[in-house]
């Protein structure tokens, strides 16, 4: 789901915790190593996020956040600020090449250049703890 989010809006928040759960706690986020990605260049992506990403007059970036059921990405267009909520059963990460990762939810798309060792080790963080989420056997269920 996209969402407008430049105003801190309850009904927003509530819409995110319900997709992929509340934020970390400080203590987790120190046991996990951090939960925010470095900024990352958005290289394409699907015609919805095109068209606001367009109004950019500079390169556009995302960052990432990491919650317990799923991934933020979060994004601007001119001074507004916009997250992509996608809980982990609709994420797929598509590796292009070396740099270049596809992050697919329904019909939305982008892909992201993660130039820098820490983004790349960010993905293997997301793909991690996206396997991490579901469950192994039928007795976990």
């Amino acid at each position: 789901m996209l969402l407008y989010a430049s105003c801190n809006d309850t009904q927003n928040k509530k819409k995110i915790e319900s997709a992929v759960g509340k934020p970390y706690t400080i203590a987790d986020r120190v046991k996990i190593g951090g939960v925010h990605s470095p900024k990352m260049d958005i290289v394409s992506s699907s015609v919805q996020l095109h068209n606001l990403l367009i109004l950019n007059q500079t390169d556009s970036t995302c960052i990432i956040e990491l919650r317990p059921q799923g991934i933020i990405l979060r994004f601007t267009a001119i001074l507004d600020k916009y997250a992509l909520v996608i809980p982990y059963y609709k994420l797929s990460i598509h590796k292009v090449n070396t740099n270049l990762y596809i992050i697919y939810k329904d019909d939305y798309h982008v892909k992201v250049d993660a130039r820098n060792e820490t983004g790349r080790d960010f993905i293997k963080k997301i793909l991690k703890s996206k396997s991490d989420s579901f469950p192994t056997f039928i007795d976990d269920l």
